[in-house]
């Protein structure tokens, strides 16, 4: 006996229905599949990260230079403008240098200072592009200095610096501080205009494998 028509197409529709659901499960497991993968790469490349500021925390912090003195020699070197200054780990056991960044005459100059001796290791330079000049251009309209961002974030963590620059924060002129303190890296951004703290955030230096 003939099946009716109606409930052919209810069983057609039906098939199409389980297809359809089907191939919609396939595509939901791929995407997790994807963001599985993802997740878990973002969260190694964070592991690592906290790790190596770990690291160059604790060399920071075993240097017989600051940072600020760092500052005042990189000066006395290239007369302009310093934009930025970063501690930078050669080896865990041997200490580091410092990386002190100065402007002048539209050319960034990179002076590399011994964090143990403050001997000027290096001197490099290169010409700014209109990407560099404009954030220079904005960094010389601030209020507020880059030795005085450093003062005010460290009157509030009152830790050692390891690493302190001008950056736009979402089109925002700012200053970005890092400064360690016993077993914490602290964070602190200060605005350039006002020369407020704006935002400040902790990370514990657990530097357990």
């Amino acid at each position: 006996m003939a099946q009716p028509i109606c409930h052919k197409k209810h069983s057609k529709t039906k098939d199409n229905i389980m297809k359809n659901l089907s191939t919609l499960s396939k595509s939901i497991i791929m995407v997790l599949s994807i963001a599985g993968v993802s997740t878990a790469a973002i969260a190694v490349g964070q592991s690592t990260t906290t790790r190596t500021e770990v690291s160059k925390a604790v060399a920071a912090a075993q240097s017989k230079v600051s940072l600020e003195q760092a500052i005042v020699i990189a000066k006395k070197t290239i007369k302009g403008d310093v934009v930025s200054a970063d501690f930078d780990q050669n080896d865990h056991s041997a200490g580091g240098n410092y990386e002190v960044k100065t402007i002048a005459n539209n050319t960034e100059y990179k002076v590399k200072i011994d964090a143990n001796s403050g001997k000027v290791l290096s001197n490099k330079q290169e010409k700014l592009d209109k990407e560099d000049i404009a954030e220079y251009n904005a960094m010389k309209k601030s209020k507020t200095s880059l030795n005085q961002a450093i003062q005010k974030a460290n009157q509030s963590v009152k830790g050692k610096v390891i690493e302190a620059g001008f950056d736009m924060d979402f089109g925002k002129p700012t200053y970005k501080i890092e400064i360690i303190k016993g077993t914490k890296v602290h964070k602190v951004v200060v605005d350039s205009m006002t020369g407020k703290i704006i935002r400040s955030q902790v990370e514990a230096a657990d530097n357990d494998d």
